[in-house]
């Protein structure tokens, strides 16, 4: 890959490295949800902002890489090589991880109170039925679909299949329009369904109502980004300054309602807010890393390129690591802000470290 664009390749591994930031944060926030894996009795108001703000950009920023290069990739390989690449690198991992992965994530759940069954006897009864979760696989189940709806279009639409054209710059009205679509399909889904509702009913699926459809939106942003060549050296590059006021102003008034969506998240006026507040400061945080990975942030030395390299296996591997070590760690009568930065820290180290290793056997170099 030519150097000038490692930093998308980076700016990939830093929404992974955000995401385990996220679920380290969780287990040391208060108001945690009920249900979740770990909760340390040490608690702070702290990571309760850390997880309300990584929340928003990790995703988002996921799905428009994603959609950037599959287009590439599509036309490169066609069809069948497309689909032959994505069997191995997403549905295979997919599978194993829902079946292999997320059961020991969920039994984390009954172990960490105290409650646990024998491990197989959960495996065969309880995940199947009453505790059913993909756990952080669901991405790779909601992007196979997304990568369907790709392929069904660009066997019916020709423009799909001509190279990356010129460079284009965006119309100034494209964010707006791309904020209020994303803004007004997170409200409506908001009218049927509260806020952070996950549907996993449907077992070969797991995902937020909320959010699908931004998601989607999100992965054909990425694809129109390759077709109009954004980010080569004549075409469209955001500039750093703007979208980085635009991201402190939209995570305040995100905080603002977000932080009241729980007592007062029937009130229209509330979900308007924070549908708004969501999907801009999700699309300045994608537009800002974009602008700040691609000035500061372009780096293909070694360190950056393995890191990036092992980002995936470090996205597939890492729920157990933070969970586990989240875990153990409630035996030590410590600070979360020493808890929180060594969990983060192993957790990125150890799934490096196991993603290096798996990489060098034909079968892991193959998927991870």
């Amino acid at each position: 890959m030519n150097s000038r664009m490692y930093f998308l390749d980076n700016l990939r591994a830093a929404a992974i490295f955000a995401v385990v930031l996220l679920h380290v944060s969780l287990c040391y926030m208060k108001f945690a949800p009920s249900w979740w894996f770990v909760v340390d009795p040490g608690q702070s108001i702290f990571f309760t902002y850390v997880v309300v703000l990584a929340d928003v950009p990790v995703m988002p920023i996921m799905f428009f890489l994603s959609g950037y290069f599959a287009l590439a990739s599509l036309q490169k390989h066609g069809l069948s090589g497309f689909w032959a690449a994505k069997f191995k690198r997403i549905i295979i991992p997919w599978v194993l991880g829902v079946l292999f992965l997320a059961p020991p994530a969920m039994y984390m759940i009954l172990l960490s109170r105290g409650k646990a069954p024998g491990y197989l006897e959960f495996w065969g009864g309880q995940f199947w039925t009453t505790m059913y979760s993909q756990s952080v696989f669901w991405f790779l189940g909601l992007l196979t679909v997304f990568y369907l709806i790709l392929s069904a279009c660009y066997t019916l639409f020709p423009d799909l299949r001509s190279p990356a054209g010129r460079s284009r710059i965006p119309s100034p009205l494209l964010p707006v329009l791309f904020v209020a679509s994303c803004t007004s399909l997170f409200l409506f889904m908001n009218r049927f369904y509260p806020v952070d509702t996950w549907v996993t009913d449907y077992y070969v699926l797991a995902f937020q109502p909320l959010r699908v459809a931004v998601y989607l939106l999100y992965f054909w942003l990425g694809i129109l980004a390759w077709k109009r060549n954004w980010f080569a050296r004549q075409g469209y590059n955001p500039r750093l300054l703007p979208w980085l006021g635009a991201i402190i102003i939209s995570a305040m008034f995100y905080l603002h309602f977000k932080m009241q969506m729980v007592p007062r998240g029937g009130e229209i006026l509330m979900q308007l807010g924070n549908a708004l507040g969501f999907n801009v400061l999700g699309f300045s945080c994608l537009m800002g890393g974009v602008a700040a990975f691609k000035k500061y942030l372009n780096s293909g030395q070694p360190v950056w390129r393995s890191l990036a390299a092992s980002s995936y296996g470090i996205y597939f591997f890492h729920s157990l690591t933070v969970y586990y070590g989240a875990y153990f760690l409630l035996e030590f009568n410590v600070s979360p802000f020493i808890k929180a930065p060594l969990l983060f820290a192993c957790s990125i180290l150890i799934c490096w470290v196991l993603t290096l290793a798996l990489k060098k056997n034909r079968v892991g170099a193959g998927i991870l």
